[in-house]
């Protein structure tokens, strides 16, 4: 056998990973000093550790060997010569429990040499029965975020959809206690709850959930797992992800109720500008008769009734954008054209309220289609916005990215204040509600027609330490 094995993966920590992670046997990655560099799924799902408490420590805390990495492997090599077959190493559980599986260990010979050892037979506990390949389905290839616990509260199993759902790789997460993977989260606000190994079930609950960068609608199921005494030895969770169905049924009201709104606005519009007009131009007759005449009292209160019907044509003018917007010609628009004119107006707003802005460009911004001079104040309403939520301090960073599934840029506003409580998270987009004193709640109504009629998608997301809001554009 040769006393070498080239992984020709110098240089690719990725690559590197990919290899491990797509072989079926556990498998470790030890340095010349003998720490543990990496290590796969299948030998965290069968020795029950964690990657945080196995990456770089001593490889003795699975493979308990008397000695360095060298000298284990080339005592290896010299048994393998010896005996022309592979040989049996002694393993160790998270519990201390010691078992031998037969094993190989490849090295890679360059100035500092890695060490790949593969641990046979701790494959089999996964690949022979029928209910472990049933989990390893669940696990990979459904759209169900699927939790196991064990009795003290580790996560030993979790599927790709449940670890998108914490905004988590399955790495991050297998092993790990539900204290660890939802540190600094109060408890009636965690995704998973420690009341479920106390036994209570949830069957068809609704619920919804925010990571760092998106929220989700969910439906829960949940119970404990009994062995065959009935004694409790851990739980499961299951999450079906509803965030588009609900999406679909919310956007359908609110456009219903946006129609009606948008009728009443149309039939009415004109009927209130048409007397307003009237007023406004006798009102400012008055306005110049009174400063000729220095009559200060008067000429401030005609001051006063022009803002106010000027306040009332603007509310016009959004009843009438919550209609379908009439003589508006979509055109090709350049987003970096867009934010080059309205971010001098957006940082003039932050100074007074002693807001930084910070705009994050990763690259150019691509070609949308849509209405120039409605994306700005999509886009402008949304900075003020944040801007008057954080008060008299904070920070409004502007940043842009491609989505997930590569068909729509996000613009994405995130602002330091409060937060947006979940018990109104839902109603934010609601024609006329507004947590504004002088609000009309028809700002983010407004801006939810104009990005939909384009195609587009305004999400919001809040976890009490700020907002974000995502505006996704179909872009050319």
């Amino acid at each position: 056998m040769s006393a070498s094995f080239s992984l020709h993966l110098v240089g690719s920590s990725r690559r590197l990973q990919n290899f491990m992670h797509q072989l079926p046997t556990a498998v470790l990655l030890v340095n010349e000093a003998g720490s543990i560099v990496e290590v796969n799924e299948q030998l965290l799902r069968v020795t029950g550790f964690s990657r945080d408490q196995l990456v770089n420590r001593p490889f003795q805390i699975i493979l308990p060997f008397d000695g360095t990495m060298e000298q284990m492997y080339d005592e290896h090599l010299q048994k393998e010569e010896q005996l022309e077959c592979s040989v049996e190493v002694e393993w160790l559980n998270r519990q201390g429990k010691c078992g031998k599986t037969p094993a190989m260990i490849l090295v890679q010979q360059t100035e500092q040499p890695l060490y790949l050892i593969h641990l046979f037979q701790l494959a089999q506990e996964t690949n022979h029965a029928l209910s472990q390949r049933l989990l390893t389905k669940l696990t990979h290839d459904t759209s169900l975020g699927l939790f196991i616990l064990d009795e003290q509260g580790h996560i030993i199993e979790a599927s790709q959809t449940a670890c998108k759902l914490l905004g988590m790789e399955r790495l991050q997460v297998i092993n790990k206690h539900i204290d660890r993977v939802f540190a600094g989260i109060p408890e009636q606000h965690r995704l998973i709850k420690k009341e479920l190994l106390e036994g209570v079930k949830l069957h068809n609950i609704a619920t919804s959930w925010t990571n760092d960068n998106q929220r989700y609608a969910l439906i829960v199921d949940a119970n404990t797992l009994q062995d065959e005494t009935g004694k409790t030895v851990g739980a499961f969770v299951l999450f079906k992800d509803i965030t588009n169905l609900r999406s679909f049924e919310q956007k359908l009201e609110r456009n219903e109720r946006l129609a009606m709104i948008g009728q009443i606005a149309a039939g009415t519009a004109h009927e209130i500008r048409n007397p307003l007009t009237s007023i406004k131009g006798f009102l400012q007759m008055f306005l110049q008769s009174f400063a000729e005449s220095g009559m200060d009292r008067e000429k401030a209160y005609t001051e006063i009734m022009l803002t106010e019907i000027n306040r009332i044509n603007s509310l016009v003018s959004e009843f009438l954008l919550l209609s379908k917007p009439r003589n508006i010609q979509y055109s090709m628009v350049d987003l970096n054209t867009v934010f080059a004119e309205i971010l001098p107006i957006v940082e003039s707003q932050a100074i007074l309220y002693g807001i930084d802005v910070k705009f994050t460009s990763n690259g150019k911004l691509p070609m949308v289609v849509g209405d120039n001079e409605l994306l700005k104040q999509v886009f402008l309403n949304i900075c003020k916005n944040g801007i008057e939520a954080m008060g008299e301090q904070g920070t409004l960073h502007i940043s842009h990215h491609i989505d997930q599934d590569g068909d729509k840029v996000s613009i994405d506003i995130h602002d330091s204040g409060p937060g947006i409580p979940l018990y109104i998270i839902d109603k934010i987009f609601d024609p006329f509600f507004t947590t504004k004193e002088e609000g009309t709640g028809l700002g983010l109504s407004v801006c939810q027609k104009i990005i939909h009629d384009i195609g587009g998608q305004i999400r919001v997301s809040s976890k009490g330490y700020g907002t974000t809001f995502h505006i996704m554009l179909p872009y050319l």
